[in-house]
């Protein structure tokens, strides 16, 4: 469940449990349809949002079933429509009353979609894989190259791994989880409870929970 749909409190799908056009969480809702959408008009197909920078189209969350018509705020009946094909779903001008929709202003932050948090996450798993895979070879008797050298490999594979972590960060994570439960397992055969066993535990499974953090608060996506 994302950090958006956490806010959305059920008892709102009925509109008959607050007072006015809209419910208390009303922009959690629309700005989870469209994300469910992906950002696309579910008429016309025009996109917005991170698909289409500056440039694209403003976004309204519109219900399939009107709430005149017995129809609620659940998000299975709330669909993305760009402004003017939720305007022609309407016989009356929707702009003149309590209505809400989100601009692509509101998604500059472009294909990454990643916030600040989330590519310092990234970084810091990568940064890991490439401290434990050092490691790894260091350990099978691969002699250390020059410190210059070496730094500026760290940097470039940090960087590169940063960007495979932000584009595909469940697969990583995911990953590393399965690596991770291998390792824990093997570790618990040969050490069972022992400081070895916790040091390995403290080794592999930070930048496990690093990622799924970063996943379930929407800072990579």
């Amino acid at each position: 469940m994302s950090a958006l749909e956490r806010q959305i409190n059920s008892r709102y799908d009925d509109p008959d449990t607050y007072s006015g056009d809209r419910p208390p969480d009303w922009e959690a809702r629309r700005k989870t349809v469209y994300r469910h959408d992906d950002w696309t008009c579910q008429a016309c197909g025009r996109q917005s949002g991170p698909h289409a920078g500056d440039e694209g189209v403003r976004l309204h969350a519109h219900h399939i079933t009107p709430l005149a018509e017995g129809g609620s705020n659940r998000l299975s009946n709330l669909e993305t429509l760009c402004e003017s094909c939720h305007q022609g779903h309407h016989d009356h001008d929707i702009f003149t009353g309590d209505w809400v929709g989100d601009g692509p202003h509101v998604y500059t932050v472009g294909p990454l979609r990643a916030t600040a948090r989330g590519i310092f996450a990234a970084l810091a798993i990568a940064l890991w894989a490439v401290l434990v895979g050092r490691g790894i070879a260091l350990s099978a008797g691969y002699a250390p190259m020059a410190m210059e050298i070496e730094a500026a490999l760290l940097v470039g594979a940090t960087l590169l791994g940063s960007l495979v972590v932000v584009s595909k960060p469940l697969l990583v994570t995911s990953v590393l989880g399965i690596v991770a439960a291998v390792m824990t397992a093997v570790a618990w055969t040969d050490f069972e409870l022992s400081p070895e066993f916790g040091l390995i535990g403290a080794i592999v499974w930070p930048p496990v929970l690093l990622g799924a953090w970063a996943i379930a608060c929407d800072y990579i996506q």
